[in-house]
């Protein structure tokens, strides 16, 4: 039997050879002497391959890079990709209910759920209930050997959703001993500190082989004011000196006072004593003090004035948290990071059955507890004159000026807390397969696994919200004061029963009793079943004058099953703010699968090979329906140096369970506006002006309609998330063009180049209230925007919008992604470099498929021109020093920015260098030493970018420890 091929120096080599040696062939040599030869898996491919050539632009991560970095999630390198970008991650998700800490990847920007992440070739349970994005939490880094990431027909391949690519984890398969690994990251400003520990061992005997390993991390969290440039913000705000919108002059400019760490709009923001102000107070500012005593506003540093109609004036409050009057300021109690802990026990056994035949086994179970905190709940009271905790000097306001009431904005801060979103998320997976050999021409692989993702969430801090308005409306009846019972004509005609009645005017605290009857907690249980049962075949069909026709058939049943269960008060949606229905559903698929390699040349010149990849699939789906996904693609060995990839391919994404059956889920959406309102169709200047008149006139909005005061008046206007069962599969069309040049001359030098493409139609996509837009700008009410609206018969008044998704966006994404490697001997040790670039040509979006709604994102700051990594690695002896360096071009906020919007468009490049030294101090035991963000290099001091934990390092410099011993 031949040696088995190293695999570490085959990721290495070329970037694009990967796999695992999974079987191996028996051929007949030119001697017809009959030789084992080990048969090759790549990432892309279900074909085991003799030549170690991937059909598909493939990128390979050695797990060693995860230590190399000092990192301990594989999402955070990932993220350093240049074809990746963050989906979701604990600096994303500070404020998200039911995402808190997830850690996802985004192949191409194209969203997480376009991205399939597989283990071992595998699919992996979701991360989130109903959704598909795998977490990446729960993936251990010491398992990890390599990360493969492979674009252009992964579809036809592996199934729905690989639309950008796939990226494949492939985890250690044995061990011989055990290893424990403790490593700990601490920046050098307060918060955000990790800590890591694992212990992995395993054996490697005749016919039992297996490893398994345990992984501890506890990342803490950190406030966005522990950060020395979010003391200091770039703030903006309207520009005095703008006249109007054609004098070149800037709406909005920097504001040039970096001490200044708080805003809050007048007429707009709530405050922890309760704030109000009134046209008829001539717009004065009133709050309380903590006796309940009316006083004036306290302004702070002072206001700034902004022009113009509409526009609410400024004022600036200076200090770390609240030196005056007010919440929601700058950084106030805000998070860079969520915290996150999380348990991970995973293992992988073979069985070796008979020479041809094994079973294998593996494992996981992950547990992980985060935490995001949210404002506290906020509230605007009607406090009427008859209020009985009234003092004189609020009385008298309201007399001196002929009020009956006053509206009254707060934020309960000191009286139920912040709001606080616990998640905790316990994933169970494991499988049992077989493989090996039927003859010496195929082989085979089967598989039953069984995945699940319990999440429990709970929010604290939460308001019963009818209780607090009955508990407010306090009133003095029969000598006592108690919560007012009134009539349709607002007279007082007794007292609720059961109701604790409450003075919110200037509260600072509580007493148990209002507590209990006004603060709650709810919760949902949620939980997420995949079941899957798959069985490939791979081998020789025949033998053409160029070599065997390879080909791979594969049969997979899929089940996916959902259920959430909200607590009684998230139900009946009577806690601020949310509400949740149950949630079940359930989708089942059925796919056939085929892929054959034909080589049509060989040892020709200008043609050392050439074979065309054709791979077919036939989805069947219980909700959507039937689809296909195919690819055909050229490998061309034009010399020994030079190989060219062709690729063309349609691949597709199925909706998931979340997309299919979300029930009705309370949101709200700010402000007031209703393209049918007289005076906005007034002042419209869209193109789409006459099919808007036509429209609301057909909506039964007669000429020159308004909304009613009272509907004006009503704040944020509330909508309804829901899933949407007549959803279709999306389509992508995709093309990659690649070279390979590995040039003889120098030795350990290669290079990729491919051209990809992907054009996606149909794409799923929630609205919110811009279907309110869309609707009504269409050529007819008879479009799919319409349905989401919901208006009062009589009024006309929006009731409420519905966010469910939609088959109606348009993606395309195009680019260049360059990769180079370079290994030599030098000064006594070894060095190797890698570079990787992305150079994006076209990113556009179109969330309606109109023409005219076409938007160019190109160049914008989530999707810039040119991402690069450089790594390189000297080692010499015992010892080595890596030095990596990541980039991202320079960008602007919009590219329909002009003058007269801001003075600050632009944001610049942003690189970072880390720094590693790893070394042996015996031979059981490595230290490492490390310094991420070597130059402590902040985001870029622009209003846009300045806070954006999502593109920039937020942490700052931090020193990495860590040691690894072997036993």
């Amino acid at each position: 039997m031949l040696k088995k091929l190293n695999l570490l120096a085959v990721g290495i080599k070329a970037a694009l050879l990967t796999g695992a040696v999974s079987g191996s062939a028996v051929m007949a040599s030119d001697s017809g002497e009959a030789k084992k030869v080990e048969r090759i898996q790549v990432t892309g491919s279900k074909i085991k391959r003799f030549n170690l050539t991937s059909p598909t632009p493939v990128t390979v991560i050695s797990g060693v890079e995860l230590e190399n970095q000092g990192i301990t999630n594989v999402n955070d390198l990932l993220a350093e990709m240049p074809q990746a970008t963050v989906g979701l991650s604990p600096e994303t998700t500070t404020n998200y209910i039911f995402s808190s800490g997830l850690n996802t990847t985004d192949l191409r920007g194209l969203g997480s759920e376009r991205t399939l992440v597989l283990v071992n070739g595998r699919r992996f349970v979701p991360g989130s209930v109903g959704g598909t994005a795998v977490d990446l939490n729960n993936i251990p880094t010491s398992m990890v050997a390599r990360i493969e990431i492979a674009t252009g027909g992964a579809a036809a391949v592996y199934g729905a959703d690989a639309v950008a690519g796939v990226v494949n984890i492939i985890t250690k398969k044995s061990m011989d001993g055990i290893e424990v690994d403790v490593s700990t990251i601490r920046p050098e400003q307060s918060g955000g500190e990790e800590n890591f520990f694992s212990i992995t061992g395993g054996m490697e005997g005749d016919k039992l082989s297996f490893i398994a390993s345990l992984n501890y991390t506890e990342n803490k969290s950190y406030t966005q004011l522990s950060r020395d440039f979010m003391r200091t913000p770039v703030n903006s705000y309207l520009n005095p000196a703008n006249t109007s919108g054609e004098d070149g002059i800037p709406n909005r400019v920097v504001l040039g006072q970096p001490t200044a760490l708080a805003y809050y709009s007048e007429g707009g923001d709530f405050f922890t004593q309760g704030g109000f102000d009134d046209n008829a107070f001539n717009n004065h500012h009133y709050t309380f003090d903590e006796n309940g005593n009316v006083r004036a506003f306290d302004y702070g540093l002072g206001r700034i004035p902004n022009p113009g109609v509409g526009n609410p004036s400024r004022h600036y409050i200076q200090g770390e948290g609240q030196q005056g009057d007010g919440v929601f300021g700058h950084g106030y109690k805000d998070y860079f990071q969520t915290p996150l802990e999380r348990v991970i026990a995973s293992a992988y056994a073979t069985y070796q059955l008979h020479d041809e035949h094994a079973l294998t086994f593996d494992f996981t179970y992950s547990n992980t507890e985060a935490t995001s905190e949210s404002s506290p709940a906020f509230f605007r009271h009607t406090i009427r004159r008859d209020n009985a905790y009234m003092k004189d000097d609020m009385a008298k306001l309201l007399d001196d000026n002929g009020l009956t009431s006053v509206t009254l904005r707060q934020a309960n801060e000191h009286l139920w807390g912040d709001r606080t979103y616990g998640q905790e998320r316990e994933v169970f997976r494991t499988s049992i397969g077989a493989e090996g050999f039927l003859n010496d021409d195929w082989g085979y692989s089967a598989y039953v696994q069984y995945g699940r993702i319990e999440q429990d969430t709970l929010w604290e801090g939460e308001v019963l919200t009818q209780n607090q308005i009955n508990a407010i409306d306090a009133v003095e009846y029969n000598g006592e004061i108690v919560c007012a019972d009134r009539d349709a004509q607002g007279n007082v005609i007794g007292a609720l029963a059961g109701c604790t009645p409450f003075n919110t005017m200037g509260a600072t605290s509580a007493t148990q009793e209002q507590i209990d009857y006004i603060g709650t907690t709810a919760t949902r249980f949620a939980k997420h079943d995949q079941v899957v049962f798959a069985v490939t075949v791979d081998g020789s069909l025949f033998e053409l004058p160029a070599g065997y026709v390879a080909a791979a058939f594969t049969a997979e049943h899929r089940r996916e099953s959902v259920t959430t269960t909200p607590s009684e008060n998230m139900e009946k949606g009577l806690i601020f703010g949310n509400s949740s229905l149950a949630m079940n559903g359930e989708i089942e698929v059925d796919e056939l699968s085929t892929e054959i390699s034909i080589p049509l040349i060989e040892g020709m010149r200008f043609a050392q090979d050439l074979t065309l990849e054709t791979a077919f699939r036939y989805m069947d789906y219980s909700v959507t329906g039937a689809d296909d996904a195919w690819k055909l693609a050229l490998n061309w060995g034009v010399t020994d140096d030079l190989r060219v990839r062709l690729n063309r391919s349609k691949s597709v994404r199925a909706p998931n369970l979340g997309d299919l059956f979300t029930p009705n889920s309370k949101t709200f959406d700010s402000g007031r506006k209703d393209i049918c309102r007289a005076d906005s169709i007034t002042a419209s200047g869209s193109e789409f002006k006459d099919n808007v008149i036509r429209n609301c006139a057909a909506d039964n909005m007669p000429t020159g309609w308004m909304p009613t005061d009272e509907w004006l008046a009503g704040g944020s206007l509330p909508g309804y998330i829901r899933g949407n069962e007549s959803l279709e599969n999306e389509v992508s069309n995709d093309h990659t063009i690649g070279v390979i040049y590995t040039p003889s001359f120098v030795d350990g030098l290669d290079f990729t180049l491919d051209y990809w493409s992907f054009e996606i139609d149909g794409a799923i996509e929630y609205f919110g209230r811009d279907a309110v837009q869309y609707c009504y700008e269409s050529n007819s009410l008879d479009n799919p925007f319409c349905g989401n609206v919901v208006r009062n018969e009589q009024t006309r008044n929006i009731d409420y919008f519905i966010d469910k998704p939609i088959n109606a966006a348009q993606f395309a994404r195009k680019g260049f992604d360059f990769e180079s490697a370079y290994r030599t001997d030098i000064f006594n040790g070894s060095l190797a470099v890698k570079f990787t670039a992305t150079y994006l040509t076209e990113a556009t979006e179109n969330s309606t498929g109109r023409s005219d709604d076409l938007r160019v994102n190109l160049g914008e700051m989530e999707s810039p021109r040119i991402k690069a990594r450089l790594s390189s690695t000297y080692a010499h002896d015992d010892s080595a020093y890596v030095l990596t360096v990541n980039y991202r071009h320079s960008t602007v906020e919009s590219n329909t920015w002009t003058l007269e919007d801001n003075n600050y468009n632009d944001i610049p490049s942003y690189t970072t260098f880390d720094f590693m030294y790893k070394t042996y101090l015996l031979d059981e035991l490595q230290l490492r030493v490390g310094i991420n963000n070597l130059l402590d290099k902040a985001p870029p001091r622009n209003p846009f970018a300045y806070d954006d934990g999502e593109f920039f390092d937020v942490k700052g410099r931090r020193i990495s420890l860590g040691a690894k011993y072997t036993f």
